[in-house]
């Protein structure tokens, strides 16, 4: 890849506009990225990356929430000033604030090639 750009709404899309495809949007292919879009007042159902390995990274683009770790109720936030990072075996929950949440989300797995899964590769 040379170089390219793309406006985040015009990303390949999954439910509904819910996420938008970075990576293959974007053709990249050493590491997953995707941005959801998440209405106000919204969580996100628990999840960790044990099968993958993968850790992420959460960006705030606008909004605000926080990433919830499910163990012990631990709040990252997010928002213009803070990020977070989670590891694969650390179940996490995505909230957003009244405002909502458009957030980056950034992910490999550490000392690994990049292997994106099948339902981040093209879209609705």
């Amino acid at each position: 890849m040379n170089a390219k750009g793309a406006r985040i709404d015009e990303l390949p899309s999954l439910w509904d506009g819910f996420a938008r495809l970075v990576r293959p949007g974007l053709g990249l292919s050493a590491f997953g990225a995707n941005v959801m879009n998440m209405p106000p007042d919204y969580s996100t159902k628990s999840h960790d990356e044990s099968a993958s390995g993968q850790e992420e990274l959460y960006v705030c683009l606008a909004g605000s929430g926080a990433v919830v770790l499910d163990g012990d109720g631990t709040e990252l936030p997010l928002d213009a000033d803070q990020l977070a990072a989670v590891g694969p075996g650390v179940a996490r929950t995505l909230r957003s604030g009244p405002e909502g949440l458009r957030v980056l989300i950034v992910g490999g797995v550490a000392g690994k090639a990049y292997e994106p899964p099948d339902w981040s590769s093209e879209g609705e």
